[in-house]
């Protein structure tokens, strides 16, 4: 029998709500968060963090000479979309982070849970035929491992 353990807790109901509360928070916070289209993203001129110096150098031509910008340029606009980016960079990070340990955490528990099945498969199929109505769940499980038809190799043409 194989041994795994690589994470060991449980969440309890309470905690999954306040969690749940938290997370509805934070939405309700960032009420502004937008779900773009593939197709708006696709047109989108894009600034990743390697711009955000580049977005200060140009705050501080804006505050320095507002007099080079038409009236197309709305310096006001310009300064909360600055504030922003400064505000969510942080909040980003650390959703990042936090979501990369959740899921990192979710596989553990997910392998932990697979190596555990697998033991139980193996006792289910060695004791199929020795305990009764064990065969029906055995073939349940094995449904998992079947695999279909081989492809034929193609011949080079």
């Amino acid at each position: 029998m194989a041994v795994q353990n690589l994470v060991s807790a449980s969440i309890t109901p309470e905690a999954q709500d306040a969690i749940a509360k938290s997370i509805a928070d934070i939405r309700a916070r960032l009420g502004f968060l937008l779900n773009l289209q593939a197709a708006d993203i696709a047109t989108m001129v894009k600034a990743g963090k390697e711009f955000v110096p580049f977005l200060a150098e140009c705050r501080k031509v804006v505050k320095s000479h507002p007099e080079i910008f038409t009236g197309s340029f709305d310096p006001e606009e310009f300064e909360r979309d600055f504030q922003l980016v400064e505000a969510l960079g942080p909040i980003s990070d650390d959703i990042e982070q936090l979501a990369e340990a959740v899921r990192q955490t979710l596989m553990a528990a997910r392998s932990d849970a697979l190596v555990g099945c697998l033991d139980i498969y193996g006792a289910t199929q060695y004791h199929k035929d020795k305990v009764a109505g064990l065969n029906v769940v055995a073939d349940n499980l094995a449904v998992y491992f079947k695999r279909g038809p081989r492809a034929s190799a193609k011949a080079p043409k």
